[in-house]
């Protein structure tokens, strides 16, 4: 797990590559303290130059130090090929060897062997480029679901990317001006990073599951998908036995965490005392039969603690269990850093308790920790992934079934007949639309799409790849990678980049995701004898959550003071006086225009 930067000249000028290359890496070191690396390349065609910072976690010795080089070709790799073991030996019997036991030097010889097609061998989380000496040509690659990032900007004289948008402000090129479309989605859509021109109006972000092709002698990029789950939703496993399906998904899990235990450094998990996090704690203690480290958010006598349910999974795995309890005041505190470490803007003061989870890890020294971010966006554990199902029920013409699951939903959705109904109703009519006239502008709300949360499907699968594409776990995962970094620490999600399991979930009727009521029923399955009963039998749903509304209303009188210190052109301030300090959309609206104004504090600074 790394930092990566790289600069392509097109034309030769009296631009300090040296220097600008070493500004892009400094702005990363919080990715990569255990190493730097540079790699410069002089001729006739290009002047191009790479940079590393480096955390070891596999091979620690100096052989996998990066930038890397092999015969013809160098490399800048962020992330882990867990299945690098079983692709060694395969390219062994094709003759290739290693002088390393790293995943970064299997990049390589696979891409040797076998080019571009090389990343469909991949299991794993990566975003690398490699220069092919041979070919002028750089050729990057970012993982199937977004989980290590990959941004780039490409102007008349140079390309360059980077892991962190950061890098490009601090280093010079580029500056922190907002992409319109960015912020109206941000602040009235509550999306980030939907389209490849991202926050930072100079900078694009290379979308998951694609690759990059840069032509040093042409300087023409060209961008291909080698991966998108639509192609793997099928029906292959659909006629199997609810027991073999089961037996399927478990073997899968168990083989999917066990390669995410693959670490010359000790790995340890996140514990929220949820379904995701508990299946991932009593599987990696069953495997290593060790004590597992354990790290936990809790808010004690707040509505949203799950600390007993921690603690019961702790107690059952005899676990190293550390805790963390985040604060208002110390949000306060880290606010700045909290949002600088980001790039992007911030929606919810959760992803403060994920933050403070990745410094309890990197402060008991445990380097690696395994992460449950995507096991509802595969397995389904949202409350719209039922209205999704009853939908496909209804629409099938199966009254009945719809009507009996939807009473036996009651014991995980209260009232759900209601919700349904409720949910059917906002996704035909945008009520809380004309709330944002409280807060904005008209010509600002109009200036582009306004989108109603509210889109519900009628196939739960394709429910769920409207959240992994669309909505929901690009943003979540961008979050993860930013907590996880700034504090050295590298989270693995293995529902979030096993191909195998993920294929897998995707290739049976999505309706069996949900049973009787209960959402992520295979998951809950698949680790049923190894769960505490009081685990395996909640059906709400927290996470890493905080008292977000309570500490709005005590920062209210700083959020508009700050909003106001802002003079955003697009602020309506004579009505955001007035609004309801009980509204919680209201809160978070106001949160959100905090957010953006100590984040144009902080990284408008970058650019003087």
């Amino acid at each position: 797990m790394c930092g990566i930067a790289g600069i392509i000249l097109k034309q030769k000028s009296n631009f300090n590559l040296n220097e600008k290359i070493v500004l892009m890496s400094n702005a990363l070191a919080h990715r990569g303290p255990d190493g730097e690396g540079f790699m410069l390349e002089n001729n006739e065609n290009s002047f191009l130059a790479f940079a590393h910072r480096r955390l070891a976690i596999i091979d620690l010795h100096k052989t996998g130090h990066q930038p890397m080089n092999k015969e013809h070709l160098w490399i800048t790799f962020n992330g882990e090929i867990y299945n690098y073991i079983e692709l060694r030996e395969e390219l062994k019997t094709l003759g290739h060897q290693f002088v390393s036991k790293s995943d970064t030097e299997v990049i390589l010889v696979a891409y040797k062997e076998w080019g571009t097609n090389c990343v469909q061998k991949f299991n794993g989380m990566w975003a690398f480029c490699i220069y092919d000496i041979e070919k002028q040509i750089c050729f990057a690659s970012r993982d199937r679901f977004g989980v290590k990032p990959f941004y780039y900007i490409n102007n008349k004289n140079l390309f360059a990317f980077a892991s962190e948008q950061k890098a490009f402000v601090k280093s010079g090129l580029a500056s922190a001006k907002i992409y319109h479309v960015a912020l109206h989605d941000y602040l009235v859509n509550t999306l980030l990073e939907r389209e490849t021109t991202n926050f930072f109006e100079d900078i694009s972000e290379l979308f998951p599951g694609n690759n990059l092709m840069y032509d040093l002698r042409t300087h023409d990029i060209k961008i291909s998908q080698y991966y998108h789950l639509r192609e793997h939703n099928n029906l292959e496993n659909d006629k199997l036995s609810e027991a073999q399906l089961i037996e399927k998904i478990t073997s899968a899990f168990e083989n999917a965490i066990k390669l995410r235990l693959r670490s010359d450094v000790e790995v340890g998990t996140c514990l929220s005392g949820g379904i995701d996090s508990s299946a991932l704690a009593v599987s990696m203690a069953n495997l290593t039969n060790s004590s597992v480290y354990c790290f936990t958010s809790v808010f004690r006598n707040e509505k949203m603690n799950e600390e007993f349910f921690a603690d019961s999974v702790a107690k059952k795995i005899s676990a190293k269990h550390f805790k963390t309890e985040p604060t208002f005041e110390g949000f306060m505190q880290e606010a700045d850093t909290l949002i600088y470490s980001q790039d992007a803007p911030i929606w919810d003061t959760s992803t403060y308790a994920q933050f403070k989870v990745m410094e309890l890890a990197k402060q008991n020294n445990i380097k690696v920790v395994l992460d449950g971010q995507g096991a509802d966006e595969v397995f389904a554990g949202y409350h719209h992934h039922f209205t999704a199902k009853w939908n496909n029920l209804f629409s099938h013409g199966k009254m009945f079934e719809a009507l009996k699951d939807i009473q036996a939903s009651n014991k995980t959705i209260p009232n759900a007949l209601k919700f349904y109904l409720t949910e059917r109703l906002k996704q035909k009519h945008y009520f809380k639309q004309k709330e944002f006239s409280n807060f904005f502008t008209q010509d600002f709300i109009q200036s582009s799409t306004v989108q109603n949360p509210s889109v519900y499907f009628d196939d739960v699968n394709a429910q769920l790849m409207n959240d992994i594409y669309d909505t929901r776990l690009k943003t979540f995962l961008k979050c993860e990678d930013r907590c996880g970094m700034w504090h050295s620490v590298e989270s693995r999600t293995p529902f979030s980049d096993d191909v195998e399991l993920i294929n897998l979930l995707f290739s049976f009727n999505g309706n069996k995701k949900i049973k009787n009521g209960v959402s992520k029923y295979f998951l809950r399955e698949a680790v049923k004898d190894k769960l505490p009963t009081e685990v395996y039998t909640r059906y709400d749903k927290k996470g890493f959550e905080t008292p977000m509304q309570q500490w709005v209303q005590k920062l209210r009188p700083q959020l508009l003071s700050d909003i106001k210190n802002a003079k955003f052109d697009f602020v309506d301030y004579k009505k955001l006086e007035k609004t309801n300090p009980k509204n919680a959309f209201h809160n978070k609206m106001l949160f959100k225009l905090f957010v953006l104004s100590r984040w144009e504090k902080n990284f408008r600074t970058l650019n003087h």
